[in-house]
C-alpha cells in the first residue's frame, strides 16, 4: 500500500522486461502501517487514512502511475499487515505467482477502489492470477501465511530498513543497499556493480509486453520503451484504433489491455 513502491512498479517491470533470467526478483514485506490508531508519519503529517489521499496525489504527480483516492472516502485500510500475510500465502505456490498476485493487490487498492484486506476480494485476486485457492486460503487460516509475514518483518528490522521501497542488491562482486523510490539508472548501475556481467536486451515488442502484464499503465509504457508520457498515450491510442489493446480510466490515468490475452 505504500505509494512509493506502486510508483515503482515501471521500473521493476523494465528491468525484468530487458534483464530477464539474469536477475531474481524477492518481494519481502516491510509492515507499513500496523494500525492506524497507533500510527503516525511525520514527515508526511499522516495520523489517520484520510490523510493519506493528499500523499498519493502528490506522489502520483512525480512517479507517474494512477491513483484514485475515493478508497479513503470509501473503505480505507486500517493496517497493511493483512493484506501482506495474503501476499506470502501467495508466495508459497511459487515466486511468479506471488509477483502477479501482489501486482493485483497493488493495483486493486490504488486503482479500484478495493480493500484488499477483506478476505473475499483477497480470496478474488487469488482466482484471477491463477493461485490454487484452496491451498491459498489454508496458508492463511493455518499461521504459515503470518509465520512467513513474521520473518519477512524480522528480516527488514534486521537490515534496519526505515524507507519503502528499500532494495538490497546481491551479486558475485559484492552487495548494495538503497532505500526509498530509485530511477531506472540508479537500480541499474547497483545491479552492474555486483554482476558486471549483466548485459539489458532490447524489450520485447509493445503488444507482447501489454499481453505478458496487462493491465499496463501508462507510465509502465513509457518507462519500459523510454518514451515520454505524451508519446506512450499516443503509440497506444494506435494499438487501440487497430483494436488490438482497450482503454480503461482508472482514477487520474489509465490503463491498456490487450486484446489478445494475458491480463493478470
Amino acid at each position: 500500500m505504500c505509494t512509493w513502491c506502486w510508483g515503482s512498479e515501471p521500473i521493476i517491470r523494465r528491468l525484468r522486461a530487458i534483464l530477464g533470467d539474469q536477475i531474481r526478483i524477492r518481494y519481502v514485506m516491510g509492515g507499513l502501517v500496523e494500525d492506524f490508531d497507533e500510527f503516525y508519519d511525520a514527515a508526511n503529517d499522516i495520523s489517520e487514512p484520510g490523510d493519506v489521499a493528499p500523499h498519493w496525489i502528490e506522489a502520483s504527480e512525480h512517479h507517474g502511475m494512477p491513483v484514485d483516492t475515493r478508497i479513503f472516502e470509501v473503505d480505507p485500510a486500517q493496517s497493511t499487515y493483512p493484506a501482506s500475510k495474503a501476499f506470502t500465502a501467495a508466495r508459497q505456490q511459487g515466486p511468479e505467482l506471488g509477483h502477479r498476485y501482489l501486482r493485483r493487490l497493488r493495483e486493486a487498492y490504488t486503482t479500484q477502489v478495493r480493500n484488499v484486506n477483506d478476505r473475499e476480494e483477497q480470496v478474488n485476486l487469488a482466482e484471477s492470477v491463477g493461485l490454487d485457492v484452496d491451498e491459498f486460503t489454508t496458508a492463511l487460516d493455518d499461521g504459515s501465511a503470518a509465520a512467513a509475514f513474521e520473518a519477512d518483518l524480522s528480516r527488514a528490522r534486521e537490515a534496519g530498513v526505515r524507507a519503502f521501497p528499500t532494495y538490497h542488491i546481491d551479486g558475485p562482486s559484492g552487495e548494495q543497499w538503497l532505500s526509498g523510490f530509485k530511477s531506472f539508472e540508479e537500480l541499474m548501475t547497483a545491479l552492474t556493480t555486483v554482476d558486471p556481467t549483466v548485459e539489458p536486451a532490447s524489450p520485447p515488442p509493445m503488444q507482447r509486453f501489454i499481453a505478458e502484464y496487462g493491465p499496463v499503465a501508462t507510465r509502465e509504457v513509457a518507462e519500459v520503451y523510454e518514451l515520454d508520457d505524451g508519446k506512450a498515450r499516443q503509440v497506444l491510442e494506435s494499438l487501440v484504433d487497430d483494436r488490438t489493446v482497450h482503454r480503461e480510466r482508472r482514477g487520474n490515468g489509465f490503463f491498456w489491455h490487450s486484446k489478445q490475452g494475458g491480463d493478470d
